[in-house]
């Protein structure tokens, strides 16, 4: 069993603790998770933006 010590030195120093090579494929792992996350929340915002100005666009013409 682990010791507290030995848990406070290996994993609250950072990272997993356990080996670098383990918070290497952790990072991969999430990046193939947020990535495509990231894009899409980047298209919601862009679409949404485009839209409110078409909007703002029309209500220009329409005062006209």
């Amino acid at each position: 069993m682990m010791s507290i010590r030995k848990w406070n030195r290996d994993v609250r120093a950072g990272g997993l603790g356990i080996s670098p090579g383990l918070d290497s494929l952790a990072l991969l792992i999430m990046c193939w998770i947020l990535a495509p996350v990231d894009i899409f929340l980047t298209w919601v915002r862009v679409y949404k933006e485009a839209e409110e100005a078409r909007r703002k666009a029309d209500r220009e013409n329409n005062i006209l």
